[in-house]
């Protein structure tokens, strides 16, 4: 998209690198009057009679796939539609877009079309007209256009959809497609190569017969409180440093625009070893005191800190509580391209330096290897440091994740890159979500950034298209990369939880993300979720080759009546900080996190409530 005078566009090289589309990113378009047209059938609902289809939202995903939708998305080589979400962009009412979201990731390395089917403009009562350009590519000559996308049309994408939906007769009625166009998808390959390869690399190291984690930590502080104060929970808290495999270069290891080193992942040899700050807090319910007490430890938990936070957002209370109550050691890292030590990085690359996006992406890669890094010490040789003041009981502890908003959103694909290094058991994903660019959609928290971003483009229909090529990257460091089909590679059982009336991650992606995890739902539960069947109980076995997953949703009926029907910035409201404190929330974690055990916290109501309040 065009940018403001004297800016700097994306790197083309970057994203020509890669060999396709997103597998959960937006897919956009725009037809003059859409807009208006969705605006009168809102406000005048007795006019939705003159329809002939319409555009169905993340709530009406089921229509998606039947004569009644708008927009059909078409698997072109299974000649199967695809289940997906439409509704209008209503960020910039003078340049809208339609945003379509398929239901969950779409597969690696394939082919897909979208058509708009018997669109009314309920302005004049009759049907769109189609397209200048789709009716030039269909009247093609060998002199006008595109003559071999004129022939894939007519050969391969058309009868595709046509044996999809058996309702659409284009030969017959040619202006029943107002648009069509067509996608490949990225290869696995393309995807996920890098972060895989950076992370073979790293555990290739650290798996070496020669490395030993007490040559490879530095304590840089260590606290300790007195357990019979009133109000201490935790008895020490140490801040340590780890020396991790370095696939960065250009700027060395503090510095956070830079970039991979292509023949460091093309090779999984590191450029160098950097460090990577961690804290650990060990609560005084598991501490051994003078006389030899404190009970045995039941897991060892990583904690994932929100947007722009740091490893220091573990010592909430709430997680403090959480485990001294239930015997948790807790360690946590930043989030390495997405701390609040990259935040200047990422201001400059929206408001002026777009192609820092990779720079930002590279060093998620990065940040994924140190903390894999910190779990292989946790699990190795955590319990043997001549500073840790607990001890394992007769059982052997779960090593486990739990990763809230940013932290679930980006947790998600950390979860699934540990599954074949079984470094974690299981994981919880607290108000998560995926793709990004749908959480961005309604997200209350991407207004200020928002505003950053018309600093460099013109209008909020270029943003949108940016965040729709930035997701192109973002794919290879959140779940919606590592769950398009086929899976090749195992994940650990997740528990996900989430709150309608959240305005800051919308449940819809943290839907999103359940689906593409395939997880499932307890028979107690607000309502009934497209894509999501339902399970009696969870007791997930140790050392699972396939991971099961499960989603547990609250309905919040103040806060959920607040939020706008469209895709605007709505109010805020504090489910999205308060879920993370309920106390069913809590209890349901808990005993998955020690058990991995998932308990139905929803008998007595549900999970449906009034309203939140912490």
């Amino acid at each position: 998209p065009p940018l403001k005078a004297g800016n700097h566009g994306i790197d083309a090289h970057f994203l020509n690198e890669l060999d396709g589309f997103s597998t959960a990113g937006p897919i956009m378009f725009y037809i003059a009057g859409l807009k208006e047209s969705h605006q009168l059938a809102q406000s005048k609902p007795q006019l939705t009679a003159m329809q002939h289809t319409r555009l169905m939202g993340p709530h009406a995903i089921e229509g998606s796939i039947t004569p009644q939708s708008m927009t059909l998305l078409i698997d072109v080589r299974s000649k199967a539609l695809v289940p997906h979400s439409a509704e209008i962009d209503f960020l910039d009412p003078h340049h809208p877009l339609v945003l379509v979201f398929p239901a969950r990731p779409l597969k690696h390395e394939s082919h897909y079309a979208l058509a708009v089917v018997n669109a009314t403009n309920l302005e004049t009562g009759k049907r769109f007209a189609p397209t200048h350009g789709f009716q030039r590519l269909m009247r093609c000559n060998k002199v006008s256009c595109d003559l071999v996308r004129h022939k894939r049309f007519k050969k391969t994408v058309i009868p595709a959809l046509q044996h999809a939906a058996p309702w659409i007769d284009y030969e017959q009625d040619a202006d029943v497609l107002q648009l069509l166009f067509d996608f490949p998808t990225m290869s696995e390959y393309s995807q996920l190569g890098p972060v895989r390869a950076v992370r073979d690399g790293t555990l290739q190291q650290i798996n070496d017969d020669s490395w030993d984690w007490e040559d490879h930590v530095h304590v840089n502080r260590i606290e300790d409180q007195n357990c019979n104060d009133e109000g201490v929970l935790m008895a020490r808290t140490v801040d340590a440093e780890l020396d991790v495999p370095w696939f960065l270069k250009g700027f060395g290891n503090g510095q956070r625009a830079a970039f991979l080193d292509e023949k460091a992942v093309a090779t999984k040899i590191p450029v160098t070893m950097g460090k990577a700050k961690f804290k650990v807090q060990i609560p005084c319910s598991v501490a051994q005191t003078h006389n030899g007490q404190g009970k045995s430890i039941t897991s060892v938990l990583e904690y994932g800190h929100g947007l722009f936070a740091d490893r220091g957002e573990a010592t909430d209370h709430f997680i403090r509580r959480m485990s001294q109550d239930e015997g948790f050691i807790v360690t946590s890292m930043d989030w390495r391209g997405m701390s609040r030590h990259d935040l200047l990085v990422v201001i400059r690359a929206l408001v002026a330096q777009p192609r820092l996006i990779q720079a930002v992406r590279d060093n998620l890669i990065q940040g994924f290897a140190c903390k894999l890094a910190l779990q292989h010490f946790s699990r190795t040789s955590l319990m043997n440091m001549n500073w840790m003041t607990a001890k394992k009981g007769i059982n052997e502890p779960s090593y486990t994740y739990y990763g809230i908003s940013q932290g679930g959103i980006l947790g998600a694909g950390y979860v699934a890159l540990s599954g074949p290094t079984h470094l974690i058991d299981r994981a919880v994903l607290g108000v998560p979500g995926t793709p990004f660019a749908k959480v961005m959609t309604r997200s209350l928290a991407f207004s200020d950034y928002d505003s950053l971003l018309l600093m460099n483009f013109k209008n909020n229909r270029h943003v949108r298209m940016v965040i729709g090529l930035v997701q192109m990257a973002w794919d290879s460091t959140e779940g919606s990369g590592f769950l398009a089909e086929p899976v090749k590679e195992p994940y650990p059982p997740i528990l996900i939880q989430a709150g309608l009336g959240d305005a800051t991650v919308p449940t819809g992606a943290a839907e999103a993300l359940a689906r593409g995890l395939g997880a499932r739902v307890l028979p107690h539960r607000p309502r009934d979720i497209f894509g999501l069947s339902e399970t009696l109980q969870v007791r997930v076995a140790d050392n699972v080759e396939a991971g099961e997953a499960v989603f547990t949703e609250f309905l919040f009926q103040k806060e959920l009546s607040m939020l706008p029907e469209n895709d605007v910035f709505g109010e805020g409201t504090d489910v999205h900080y308060c879920l993370r404190t309920d106390s069913k929330g809590i209890q349901q974690i808990a005993t998955f996190v020690a058990t991995g055990e998932v308990l139905d916290i929803c008998e007595e109501d549900n999970c449906i409530r009034p309203s939140i309040d912490c």
